[in-house]
This record gives structure tokens, C-alpha cells and sequence, in this order.
């Protein structure tokens, strides 16, 4: 029997590789020639925020929290104390914000959006080049007739399974993200001033109105 070439592969998963990038390219002149507006629905955002709230029983706020997390589809990836993160469907992020108030006094709010849409996308095209390649190794690895063509096979195999297992991971985590927005909640109890306190709270809004006019 002639030894397996693995020469006509290589050769295969190099024009795998060019015309994986021809197709990022094709997705692009889409993303950027397509309809008004057709971009940014299209775009792949994380969304994530952070709220500290005020309230007289501040240890009550995280169980509240989860309940109005779960009535707009969420729920509670970490509960402390007086403190919460959750998970909520990225569409109904806003709403969820929305209803925020409800749960105390908003002392201090940071919201952002992280477009990942070209790691996304990258991540996408790369799983489905390498699932390509590993399905054309696993039909070798049949058709191997030598333990030389085995070992020789085997050991590709084994790389560009973990390179798979690998992106496969990564692509699913970076859409849990997408798919889930997290909302961290910090619940204090409002600090009110004593008697001193508030002689110096009214010195400082004196001296702002001496030098600062509404």
C-alpha cells in the first residue's frame, strides 16, 4: 500500500483559508452597501451597567432585584448582601433600567455598550474554516492505511481539535454576552446628616450661591 500524502490537505486548507477571507469580505460590503439602518440592527453589542441605589433596608433589595429581573425574562447570576448582579435579555435591557427606580433612590448610574461585532464576526468565520478542516482530518484518519499515516493524522487531529474546542468556547461565551446583558446592583442606606452635618451642608449651598448664579 502507498503511504497516505497529506500534501493535497494542506494544499486544501489553504484555499479553505483564502476564500474564508473572501467571504469576510463579501460580509462587509453587505454590512456597509446594505439598507439604511440595516448596519446597526445588525451590529453585535454587550451591554452592561451598574446602579447604586439608595433605600432604608438595603439587605431587601437584592431579593426584589431577582423578582424584577425574572418578570423581564432575567435572572440572578450573583446575589449578596446588599448587592446583586443579573443577567437580562439584551432587548429588554432598557426596560429593565427603565423599572430600576422602583427599587430605591438611584444615587449613581454608568451604562455602556461594547460593539464586538468584527470579533464576532472574525470568531464565526474561524470556527467554520476549522470545523471544516477537522471533519476533512476525521475522513483521513478512515481512510489511513499505516500506523505512519495514523500517528501522522492523529496528531493534526489532536491540534486542530483543541484550536475547534477552543473557538467554539469563545464564540459561545462572547454571545451568552451578547444574548444577556449584566446589570450589577449596589443597595445602601442613604446617609442623612446630623445637627453639625447639616450646618455644613448649608455653609456649602451658601457659598455656592455667592458664587454661582442658576
Amino acid at each position: 500500500m502507498r503511504p497516505l500524502l497529506l500534501v493535497p490537505l494542506f494544499a486544501l486548507v489553504a484555499c479553505s483559508t483564502s476564500r474564508v477571507h473572501e467571504r469576510a469580505d463579501v460580509m462587509d460590503g453587505l454590512a456597509t452597501g446594505g439598507a439604511p439602518g440595516a448596519a446597526e440592527q445588525n451590529r453585535s453589542i454587550i451591554h452592561r451597567a451598574t446602579v447604586q441605589l439608595e433605600r432604608d433596608e438595603p439587605e431587601q433589595g437584592p431579593a426584589q432585584a431577582i423578582a424584577l429581573a425574572k418578570s423581564h425574562g432575567g435572572y440572578a447570576q450573583q446575589a449578596m448582601t446588599q448587592a446583586v448582579v443579573v443577567r437580562i435579555p439584551a432587548e429588554r435591557f432598557e426596560g429593565f433600567l427603565a423599572a430600576v427606580p422602583a427599587l430605591g433612590t438611584v444615587a449613581n448610574k454608568s451604562v455602556s455598550a461594547d460593539d464586538v461585532t468584527d470579533t464576532h464576526r472574525d470568531l464565526k468565520v474561524r470556527l467554520d474554516n476549522v470545523t471544516r478542516i477537522r471533519e476533512r482530518y476525521l475522513e483521513l484518519l478512515q481512510r489511513a492505511v499505516t500506523v505512519e499515516d495514523t500517528l501522522k493524522v492523529e496528531k493534526e487531529l489532536e491540534r486542530i481539535t483543541l484550536e475547534y474546542e477552543t473557538l467554539k468556547s469563545r464564540l459561545e461565551g462572547l454571545e451568552g454576552s451578547i444574548a444577556l446583558s449584566t446589570v450589577y446592583l449596589d443597595f445602601q442606606r442613604p446617609v442623612r446628616p446630623g445637627p453639625v452635618g447639616w450646618v455644613f451642608y448649608g455653609l456649602g449651598k451658601g457659598l455656592k450661591w455667592l458664587f454661582v448664579w442658576d
